[in-house]
């Protein structure tokens, strides 16, 4: 079987239904392959929320200014319930130096235009009435933040995309590529080879497992696994969604093997809290949860909700994560092979997905995209070390 797209996209979480939709709303013949289901890999473990909490503030401003905006028109443009809804963002203050490093973060956030807001423990009650203040100093409120359902946007992006012409390819892995004089040409799969004018790679931890197929690695890339708890639901009690300010302690080199924990809750559209993150860098793709992962994350969740000591754990989940070293995303052309892109390793997914899935368009429909990209190229350490 050997079939021609003008585009193929690999992965079919977030990013890439996001690129699949707007590369078919453009009219180029489009496929999308996954080596499973839809939203199988980091996706399905999403929190649905369109955050700025861990906005990386040297390169990344732009792109989450404009990405931001796209969420106004979202559910009109793709008539699809989203469940969208206003949540603010609020990072639980724990020791001295969180309160420093946030402080400075906040007149950062404030001079770039986003409402930032710091709160003393004495009055974090206000903004979250769920939390038990003893053992904090305060917190970073954000207010402008929001939630929705993951799977119904990434379902909304595929059904749209079909009604143009998507061509889908589950459980279908990618098994190789065929290069020709420096330009990529085709993937070679257990369902037969399909060639393209373009192909992108939105595979997130597993993308430097493709490279190794083209002979390309990204030292910049790796990937953590993160775990995280779902508990029955329960009417709609937290305002905000809330992690732990030591995420900003944390250095970006995890030694494999080493567990790490940020408190991390959120509750879904559906009334679930969801309940995390555990993390550590490994060598595998496992998606079972070390016990001690489950005892630590109930542990932080209670120090500072206990009112939630009753609620049952429906099941817990491990998902491996893309990360880069430098806080920044590869997106956008591969130097030195013609047509493959790489669209992968964002720090928050949700509120850039419409975004990333228009900049792709773009830059394979007319050559240039609206958003700067150019601290965000695959091969970008000349730039990023100015």
């Amino acid at each position: 079987m050997h079939k021609h797209f003008d585009a193929i996209v690999v992965g079919a979480g977030y990013i890439g239904s996001s690129a699949a939709y707007y590369l078919s709303k453009a009219g180029l013949k489009t496929a999308i392959f996954d080596q499973g289901s839809m939203a199988a890999g980091a996706s399905r473990a999403n929190y649905g929320n369109i955050q700025v909490q861990d906005l990386e503030l040297q390169f990344s401003v732009p792109m989450i200014q404009m990405a931001r905006t796209r969420f106004a028109t979202l559910e009109q443009e793709l008539d699809w319930d989203l469940g969208l809804r206003k949540l603010g963002g609020l990072l639980p203050i724990e020791n001295e130096n969180q309160w420093n490093i946030l402080s400075k973060r906040e007149k950062s956030l404030q001079t770039i235009g986003i409402a930032s807001e710091l709160v003393q423990a004495n009055q974090l009650q206000e903004v979250e009435p769920s939390i038990d203040p003893v053992h904090l100093l305060g917190g970073l409120y954000h207010a402008d933040e929001g939630q929705l359902d993951p799977f119904q946007l990434i379902n909304a992006y595929l059904t749209r995309a079909r009604q143009s012409g998507l061509q889908e390819y589950y459980h279908c892995p990618v098994t190789g590529f065929k290069l020709e004089h420096g330009k990529i040409k085709s993937i070679g799969t257990p369902a037969g080879i399909f060639s393209a004018d373009h192909i992108i790679l939105c595979t997130g931890a597993y993308t430097n497992r493709l490279g190794k197929m083209l002979g390309l690695e990204w030292d910049v890339l790796h990937y953590v696994l993160g775990q995280a708890m779902v508990t029955e639901p329960l009417p709609v009690q937290l305002r905000n969604h809330l992690a732990s300010a030591s995420f900003f302690e944390m250095g970006a080199d995890i030694p494999k093997g080493v567990l790490l924990a940020n408190m991390a809750i959120s509750q879904s559209t559906h009334g679930n809290l969801l309940l995390g993150e555990s993390m550590y860098e490994a060598d595998h793709f496992k998606t079972h949860i070390p016990n001690n992962s489950l005892q630590w994350i109930s542990r932080s969740v209670l120090k500072y909700f206990p009112i939630f000591k009753k609620l049952r754990i429906l099941r817990g989940w491990s998902a491996a994560i893309a990360d880069t070293r430098d806080g920044l995303p590869l997106l956008g052309p591969v130097a030195g092979i013609d047509g493959l892109y790489l669209a992968t390793a964002f720090r928050s997914t949700v509120i850039i997905t419409p975004l990333v899935g228009e900049t792709l368009a773009q830059l394979i429909t007319t050559g240039t995209s609206e958003l700067d990209i150019q601290a965000f190229l695959p091969e970008r350490n000349a730039y990023v070390s100015h």
